[in-house]
């Protein structure tokens, strides 16, 4: 694949502005605008389109390993935030939702074993698919340790594990938007002692109720 990719293909797929300022962009002497690829979805979709044109030539997973290029903000010298890296990426195309899960499946189930393999403790988070985008659920492995630059949230009942950028309450009654926060209004309670007791007296609920004791 193409480490120089011209920048048309990321406008037509509207994220020549998402992916900024990670995007390294320069001109030829033609002024024709090009980008170091910092991944390769746009030049792999462009590929298949053009290549395959019947449902009957699916599904299909195209992959390789690469150097790839990121304007990161606080680059490393380790294996992460690095501005040139080498990563393994894979695509896939399908002709149905369902073969999609199926072919996600395939691949995370892949990496389980890898992982298992090379005798990491690891474990696979929800994560945040961020300028790549998509429906669906998105995972991404994390080697566990006492340092790094990521934090992840386990459930140690129910297995639930995400990235904390990702990471949600299980219940609705936690999730809040602008439009939800509460106008904020002193309200007179004479003889309420307890929590009970002021539950009874404004006729709500016990779990909307938070108590200060100084």
């Amino acid at each position: 694949m193409p480490a120089l990719q011209p920048t048309e293909l990321w406008k037509e797929s509207g994220r020549y502005n998402a992916y900024s300022p990670e995007l390294i962009r320069l001109t030829d002497r033609h002024q024709r605008e090009f980008a170091l690829g910092p991944t390769h979805e746009e030049v792999v979709t462009m590929l298949v389109k053009n290549e395959i044109n019947s449902y009957r030539r699916l599904p299909v997973t195209l992959y390789q390993i690469q150097t790839k290029f990121r304007d990161e903000r606080r680059p490393r010298s380790g294996l992460l935030r690095g501005r040139e890296f080498l990563m393994k990426d894979a695509y896939s195309f399908d002709a149905s939702w369902e073969g999609l899960d199926r072919s996600y499946r395939a691949m995370y189930d892949a990496y389980h074993r890898i992982f298992e393999r090379c005798g990491l403790t690891f474990r696979a988070v929800e994560a945040d698919a961020g300028s790549i985008g998509g429906e669906g659920g998105t995972h991404e492995f994390m080697a566990l340790a006492d340092i790094g630059e990521d934090t992840i949230a386990v459930c140690s009942h129910c297995g639930y594990a995400a990235n904390v950028e990702k990471a949600t309450s299980m219940e609705d009654r936690f999730k809040s938007s602008e439009s939800e926060i509460p106008v904020y209004e002193k309200i007179h309670t004479p003889g309420v002692q307890t929590i009970e007791q002021l539950t009874q007296h404004l006729q709500i609920r016990a779990i909307d109720v938070m108590k200060t004791l100084i």
